[in-house]
């Protein structure tokens, strides 16, 4: 008799690798509001933490952003994004399954589906600020709309 490690396949390891993200994302809001801040306040952290490693997408303005929010997103199945309009300085776009579905499945859990997409909206801001753009976003019904506008050219 002995240990028997788990060896997972190419989508057990997808799942494991989803699951464990939102965990931490769950972990950290949890955290901020056991403390008296907020899941906003944990994304705005998340973000300046994060902000320096977006450093050579910068010379790509509003489209780096973009494409990074794409890259980051896909690590989840049900992911989709779409390019809702385009202009030299400004890029609307939604996006949805990123996550929202398994946090509405969480029994008994004090973080909501709000609180979630607010975190990415002040972690997106926070990297957008750097960036020198702009991020701002609203829900409309399972999508989030966002935009990124270029601060620096206008």
């Amino acid at each position: 008799m002995g240990v028997e490690l788990p060896r997972l396949t190419l989508q057990q390891k997808w799942e494991t690798a989803e699951s464990n993200l939102l965990y931490f994302v769950v972990c950290g809001i949890s955290y901020a509001k056991s403390h008296g801040g907020s899941a906003e306040d944990f994304g705005t952290w998340a973000g300046q933490v994060a902000a320096p490693s977006w450093e050579e997408d910068r010379a790509k303005r509003a489209r780096g952003l973009v494409e990074g929010i794409a890259y980051n997103k896909q690590q989840f199945r049900d992911f989709e994004m779409e390019i809702l309009d385009e202009s030299a300085l400004t890029i609307q776009a939604r996006m949805r399954g990123f996550g929202e579905d398994a946090i509405r499945r969480r029994p008994r859990s004090e973080i909501t589906v709000d609180d979630y997409i607010q975190f990415f909206a002040k972690k997106w801001i926070a990297i957008a600020d750097y960036l020198g753009l702009a991020y701002s976003q609203r829900v409309e019904g399972d999508w989030v709309i966002f935009t990124v506008t270029d601060k620096t050219q206008g």
